[in-house]
């Protein structure tokens, strides 16, 4: 079980350990390394070589191309585009002037980041990697891509662990107090890590099975000792 030092079993609604208010949507924007998919919603050869026989006007297959160390992308036919610091649609309004400004169809640009994702863990239906595939994705779509809680979720205490890893934002969630669907809070970054633990009393139960089960197998090895030394006497 994840701990921290701010362990209880409820917070009100939402409440922020060791807060990055300076730049909360850092991890959001668009940095070197990043991978972005693309495609130009109206003429997908502009972007990409198609094979023949494909419609332009109904491809949707994106291309991706990677963020260089200086934050740039290069693209055919207009070259290299600076895109580091900007959002997914900042991101596409920039690469549609750079299109226009050649003369070049009047694209429609689509942009994802596709290695853009939040992990969910604890006691939900289905935990694993999830990618962030709108700019607002929020917590309660993520809850409901991953099925649910599970009957032992402790939903007064949801964590979501955001930033640097060795020093991360912590925000705790009550989910049985709704007003958390207002905080901004909860509009999911890339790379959160979203933690739901099990209610104490499930904790409980679940090492009160395992005792049980060791005492059960102990038992059975002292009777067959017991046989044996019957047998054998």
């Amino acid at each position: 079980m994840l701990k921290t030092p701010y362990d209880a079993d409820t917070v009100k609604t939402v409440r922020v350990i060791n807060s990055n208010a300076e730049n909360p949507g850092y991890y959001n924007l668009i940095k070197p390394e990043d991978e972005l998919a693309i495609r130009n919603v109206q003429d997908m050869s502009l972007i990409v070589k198609l094979p023949e026989g494909t419609n332009n006007n109904t491809a949707n297959t994106y291309t991706t191309f990677k963020v260089d160390a200086n934050g740039e992308i290069v693209l055919p036919k207009i070259g290299a585009i600076k895109v580091a610091g900007l959002n997914r649609s900042q991101a596409a309004q920039a690469i549609q002037k750079a299109y226009e400004a050649k003369e070049l169809n009047a694209p429609l640009i689509d942009v994802r980041i596709a290695n853009a994702y939040v992990v969910m863990l604890g006691e939900v239906d289905r935990q694993g990697k999830y990618l962030i595939e709108r700019e607002d994705y929020q917590l309660i779509d993520l809850l409901a891509d991953a099925g649910g809680l599970t009957p032992n979720a402790n939903n007064k205490m949801l964590r979501i662990f955001r930033g640097e890893r060795a020093n991360p934002e912590i925000i705790m969630v009550n989910l049985n107090d709704y007003n958390f669907l207002k905080d901004p809070k909860l509009r999911l970054q890339s790379k959160d890590i979203i933690y739901i633990e099990p209610r104490r009393a499930a904790v409980s139960s679940q090492k009160f099975q395992a005792y049980s089960t060791f005492i059960q197998v102990g038992f059975v090895i002292v009777n067959t000792l017991l046989l044996i030394y019957s047998i054998t006497k």
